[in-house]
This record gives C-alpha cells, structure tokens and sequence, in this order.
C-alpha cells in the first residue's frame, strides 16, 4: 500500500477517512494512537495508506478536503 498522507491532526484524520470510506476506497492508518499519546511532529505522524489501484482518486479527495502532509 502507497503512503497518501502524513498528518498531525485528529479531526482531519477523521474527515479523510470519513471521505475515503464513503467512497469505498480501502485504506489503512499507522500511528494515530501513538501520535495521541506523542504528538511529536514528523517522528509520530499519523500516515494515511491507501490501495495501489484507489491512489489516483485519494489523491483527488484530499485535494478537494484541502489537505496536505503535515496538516495540524
């Protein structure tokens, strides 16, 4: 699975899989429990994963949510 995003933010976070999920898009999130309990910017990051054939309109969604790595 291709990396789609880094964030530092909880409520994006949420917002990005709420967008991803309603579209069908298969993803999955490393750190976000880590990042809650260390939000160390860049060390502990929330990654955002998706599916190699779903990268294209990911990249869409999180354009049109205007956001972008490292979001706080």
């Amino acid at each position: 699975m291709p990396i789609l995003l880094k964030l530092s933010d909880p409520v994006s976070l949420q917002v990005l899989c709420d967008a991803l999920s309603e579209r069908g898009i298969g993803f999955r999130v490393d750190n976000a429990g880590m990042h809650a309990l260390m939000p160390l910017p860049d060390v502990m990051d929330i990654r955002v994963f998706v599916e190699q054939e779903d990268v294209a309109a990911a990249q869409r969604i999180v354009g049109d949510l205007k956001l972008e790595d490292g979001d706080a």
